[in-house]
């Protein structure tokens, strides 16, 4: 959104359940809000394990669409102008698209019913569900796939290289804002907004000469040289990853976009009944330097022993440009040659 104002002056009708802060963070000023639940993706237990039973009784709840919802976001679109629908892989929102009479964009690195595919022997539920997801996101007018994309797609219309947020402040003044000197040495570590245990922090401490900056605390609070942060506190993440010297993280798509853009090394955390997570190996592997953490060891924080390695690690040089201006590329030639 931040790249398509920038390169059009677009304003957006943003379709979301999530909270309006973490686009303020962003976009603020350049969008409405509605708020509607969009997509279901996995119900989450903690950050490495998700709850198939609720995943499947969420989408119960959902598909297939509900006519009068359809009918009613796409009577929204047309009171307020809207010239096209993004889609960031939710498909409701190519459904009201089409109903709506308008062009939908589908960006997206998986598709859920990909993601669900191997589920179906422990959630048989899924299986009619992933087919009914299945069928809209073949009909989307412009597919994008952002790398790391996880299968190629013979539908798909181009690809991008990773979308991330832009940084907005410089390395030394976010350092300064966190009360960290420009020569201190700062890994980052996060497991994304679903709150996961953390029992290693006293293991932290270990390694005095390192500040480490912990989200998904408990409680937000400054203990020697690690920095605790609880999901209440606003953190721009994009900052947080361009004052650090490196990153331990889940092995996620947001993160890894990030991560690259800034040229971090990355200590990645996987989930082995994840789908997504070999691909993502792949390309992070070969793309970012650092090592792998199994989600059954991250808890134990054995990696920590690792970390001044990381810190070592001739980083690669942070790109100036990345996958969101190319979407916001394509968008622009895209409508330009529609008109």
């Amino acid at each position: 959104m931040e790249a398509v104002h920038r390169a059009t002056g677009a304003q957006f009708e943003l379709f979301a359940a999530s909270p309006r802060w973490f686009f303020d963070e962003s976009v603020a000023g350049l969008y409405r809000y509605h708020d509607v639940v969009t997509d279901v993706g996995f119900r989450q237990r903690s950050a490495l394990t998700y709850d198939l039973e609720a995943t499947t009784s969420a989408l119960e709840g959902m598909l297939p669409f509900d006519e009068a919802l359809v009918d009613r976001l796409a009577a929204r679109l047309a009171a307020t102008g809207c010239r096209v629908v993004v889609c960031d892989i939710a498909p409701l929102g190519i459904a009201v698209a089409e109903r709506a009479g308008l062009p939908s964009v589908l960006v997206q690195n998986f598709t859920w019913p990909w993601l669900y595919e191997p589920l179906f022997s422990r959630a048989p539920g899924l299986r009619p569900f992933a087919e009914e997801l299945e069928g809209w996101f073949g009909r989307a007018s412009l597919h994008l796939l952002a790398e790391p994309y996880c299968l190629d797609d013979s539908r798909a219309h181009g690809v991008v290289l990773p979308v991330s947020r832009t940084a907005r402040r410089g390395r030394d003044e976010v350092r300064a804002s966190l009360g960290l000197n420009p020569a201190d040495r700062v890994v980052v570590v996060t497991m994304g907004g679903v709150p996961e245990a953390l029992p290693f922090l006293s293991r932290l401490r270990a390694l005095p000469d390192v500040t480490f900056l912990v989200t998904g605390a408990e409680r937000t609070r400054a203990d020697g040289n690690v920095h605790l942060f609880d999901n209440h506190t606003r953190i721009y993440m994009p900052d947080l990853v361009r004052a650090s010297d490196a990153v331990v993280a889940k092995l996620g798509y947001s993160t890894v976009a990030e991560v690259w853009r800034e040229g971090r090394p990355l200590a990645f955390v996987t989930r082995a009944d994840f789908r997504e997570t070999a691909p993502l190996r792949d390309w992070v592997s070969a793309a970012i330097p650092g090592f792998e953490v199994h989600g059954e060891d991250f808890a134990s924080g054995g990696w920590i022993q690792r970390i001044p390695a990381l810190l070592e690690t001739d980083p690669p040089a942070p790109r100036p440009a990345g996958g969101a201006e190319q979407v916001a590329d394509h968008l622009r030639r895209w409508l330009s040659n529609r008109s």
